[in-house]
């Protein structure tokens, strides 16, 4: 079930999609980006890291989506109160939202964001 957990700028939002493709999982980040064809709607999945793996495995945490709820809206999805789904899920719904929250805040061009730091994010 998607929520809405922020909404901010268009421009704030097209700024944390520009963030999160320089920092895909291809040039050391933690993020995929997937646009839609005229690239205004945007899935973003956070990929968590292995402090003991020393390959560094990424494993998908979870996503937020950009826009999807309309211009400057980022949405996210909860956790369905009717499903009885893993006892993690609510620890990585709140990693999405504290990842959301940090890149509204630092996510700017030429800052380094270092997300492997998040506990919330280690596996």
């Amino acid at each position: 079930m998607h929520s809405v957990y922020r909404t901010a700028s268009v421009e704030d939002v097209f700024r944390i999609v520009d963030y999160c493709s320089s920092y895909t999982i291809k040039n050391g980040g933690l993020f995929e980006v997937y646009p839609d064809p005229g690239a205004n709607l945007f899935m973003v999945i956070v990929n968590s890291c292995s402090g003991l793996d020393p390959n560094h495995r990424f494993r998908p945490l979870g996503a937020f989506y950009c826009n999807y709820a309309g211009p400057g809206v980022i949405t996210i999805e909860e956790e369905d109160p009717h499903f009885d789904g893993v006892e993690s899920r609510d620890r990585h719904v709140n990693a999405i939202k504290q990842v959301i929250d940090i890149l509204l805040k630092e996510g700017f061009p030429g800052v380094k964001i270092s997300f492997k730091e998040l506990p919330a994010l280690k596996f």
